[in-house]
């Protein structure tokens, strides 16, 4: 792999750790302050704000931290000089690919296979999809003007 190409890359994961540990501590703070609000009297729907709000701090949190770890784990591989390489297949990840996803671990193939092995395999259905002539919705709630 060429240096520059591993150094861009390098770059952007320390980048991306920064970004994450720094919402990281913002997510602290929040979370702390919701729970200082939480202490005070408030009515159901408040609560069920700061409910829902604390819920989805923590599955963020869950998810930034799941990717803290590849991005150390790439930056392992980085130093043990096997960075770019497919952990499935062995061959080289593709520069768009590594420019994208700094962190990713497979080749694009490789990854769509990981994932239907996995379940959690999403097609492209393409753009055509969401051209607003194609969506039509029918609500009983609501007439014509």
């Amino acid at each position: 792999m060429e240096k520059e190409l591993l150094e861009k890359c390098k770059k952007r994961l320390l980048e991306e750790k920064a970004k994450i540990l720094e919402r990281y501590l913002e997510k602290e703070e929040t979370q702390q302050r919701l729970g200082e609000e939480s202490r005070e009297p408030r009515d159901w729907e408040d609560i069920g704000q700061i409910t829902y709000t604390e819920e989805l701090l923590d599955n963020l949190s869950q998810v930034e931290m799941a990717t803290l770890k590849e991005i150390d784990y790439a930056l392992e591989k980085i130093e043990k000089g096997v960075y770019g390489i497919c952990e499935r297949c062995g061959e080289e990840i593709p520069e768009p690919r590594l420019c994208a996803i700094p962190w990713t671990r497979y080749c694009a193939k490789c990854a769509e296979e990981v994932e239907k092995e996995s379940g959690t395999y999403m097609p492209s259905y393409g753009i055509d999809m969401y051209n607003p002539e194609n969506i039509q919705v029918e609500r009983e709630d609501i007439g014509e003007a």
